[in-house]
């Protein structure tokens, strides 16, 4: 799994292609083999699919930016404002990205409903 930029209209195939080719390279060199033999199965997430897929934002898992220091202070909160009884949990919204962070968004929803 690496980051990638957001879905802003890029060549994506190109994209995957150079991405793909410069990872194996890289562990070919550090793991001093071949690993192309051992490649079964893979499976692509591109930001574009992630948009087409979720609606998320050019393809973001994190929501707005995600990557100084003050961004944690500017996550969305678990509910709406503007929506009485509109509650949002994930990687977008307080405590932010990552599995153990996503869990405790829903289960910080699952308290604020109660």
């Amino acid at each position: 799994m690496i980051n990638t930029p957001p879905n802003e209209g890029q060549d994506w195939k190109k994209v995957i292609s150079d991405t793909k080719n410069n990872i194996i390279k890289k562990l070919n060199r550090m793991l001093n083999t071949s690993i192309e033999p051992y490649i079964v199965c893979e499976h692509v997430l591109d930001p574009k699919t992630i948009e087409t897929i979720t609606g998320s934002y050019q393809g973001s898992l994190y929501g707005t930016a995600s990557n100084n220091r003050k961004s944690a202070f500017f996550r969305h909160p678990n509910f709406s404002n503007r929506i009485q009884g509109l509650y949002f949990c994930g990687g977008s919204v307080h405590p932010g990205g990552g599995i153990p962070l996503v869990l405790s968004s829903a289960k910080i929803v699952d308290q604020l409903i109660q």
